[in-house]
């Protein structure tokens, strides 16, 4: 019965098993992971603190609602962390389930806020800070409770600094934030943008990190939601993104220079969205173009693995799954930074086992989950 399940497997991811199945961990691993960025890395922050908002207040809607989100996740599967940590062999936890006491705070007034206190526990294990709805800054395009990219980071040194310790130099540290919020909460700067991640890069760096991934910005204009405002919207969220990784491109060659003993590690998601656009059959996809979820109804497509993005404004499982590829790919072409590796999977067999998995399961959120130009 087990090999009649693997061979539908393969069945249904069809072109995209012969992408992800060379991805085994044969490269060198690190002993931790640490991620800072927005949705598209999220895996639970948000959920945590609405879910425990709601017990409190049960107009406050849990966000994103799973089903038919996937646990807390930004799409209907894993995401490309979940998939870049069980590749290295790290467990990822969410900052949020390691606050002290509760993921959230309240305020006299009854304002709920985000709980940073930590007592260092996210110095011994790998922790994601990320949240959706993350600007490159301080703030969230969402609500300003939660944090941003930089405050994420903040809370992680701040941790440290509790502890009297320093970050693990032998970790892999990840920041990601992929500019649409930034645009949704007004900030249109590219060199702002830029300024923000170099602040975060540097920041980790100060504070002992060395292994530093940054993914670029994907083409913003391309996403389902962008096209549906029309060509003049969806060209200016081209050149926003395209303006915005010009200047990481500058801001990484500076770090490189000013930062001595740096091992940093840049991602260009936005060439490979591109090319996933161009060449969908090369990827397994048959429509890169519409969301699978209808965002009224809640109800998703049939063949969710052939499609790029799961709603308006974030990938699928699927697409994650090549992104996490990515991220895989370009650790093994930096063998000197890497330690030897302790894990055999590899993101192909993580497609499988999600595949044979059966998944259970729009009123107001207390953060909101869309916006018509966000993507993260």
């Amino acid at each position: 019965m087990r090999n009649k399940n693997i061979k539908k497997a393969i069945l249904i991811t069809g072109s995209l098993l012969p992408f992800l199945l060379p991805l085994q961990a044969t490269a060198a691993t690190f002993n931790k992971m640490y991620v800072f960025g927005d949705s598209l890395s999220d895996t639970g922050n948000v959920f945590n603190v609405t879910q425990v908002a709601n017990q409190l207040n049960p107009t406050i809607s849990i966000d994103p609602p799973s089903p038919p989100y996937f646990n807390g996740r930004y799409s209907n599967g894993l995401i490309w962390v979940d998939y870049l940590a069980d590749a290295l062999g790290v467990n990822l936890t969410p900052s949020t389930n390691l606050a002290v006491g509760s993921p959230i705070t309240i305020t006299p007034s009854g304002e709920f806020g985000v709980n940073s206190l930590f007592n260092g526990a996210t110095t011994t294990q790998s922790v994601n800070f990320a949240f959706g709805g993350a600007t490159s800054g301080l703030g969230n395009a969402s609500d300003p409770s939660l944090p941003g990219v930089l405050t994420e980071i903040e809370a992680f040194t701040s941790d440290l600094a509790r502890v009297n310790q320093s970050a693990d130099s032998e970790a892999l540290y990840i920041v990601w934030a992929a500019g649409s919020n930034d645009i949704s909460a007004g900030n249109l700067s590219s060199t702002v943008f830029a300024e923000n991640v170099s602040q975060g890069v540097t920041s980790l760096f100060n504070a002992g990190a060395r292994n530093i991934m940054v993914l670029n910005t994907p083409d913003l204009g391309n996403t389902p939601s962008a096209r549906s405002l029309g060509s003049n919207v969806s060209t200016l969220l081209t050149q926003l993104s395209l303006a915005n990784n010009s200047s990481l491109a500058i801001t990484f060659n500076n770090l490189n220079q000013t930062l001595p003993g740096i091992n940093l590690i840049p991602i260009d998601v936005n060439s490979l969205f591109q090319e996933a656009i161009a060449n969908p059959t090369k990827f397994g996809f048959s429509n890169v173009t519409e969301a699978c979820l209808d965002s009224v109804t809640l109800i998703a497509c049939t063949n969710p693995n052939e499609y790029l993005f799961w709603d308006s404004i974030h990938p699928t499982t699927a697409a994650h799954a090549i992104v996490g590829e990515l991220a895989f790919e370009k650790l093994k072409s930096k063998p000197a930074a890497v330690p030897e590796p302790t894990s055999s999977a590899s993101l192909g067999m993580l497609m499988l086992v999600w595949l044979l998995r059966t998944v259970t399961g729009a009123s107001k959120s207390f953060w909101r989950r869309c916006h018509p130009v966000r993507h993260s």
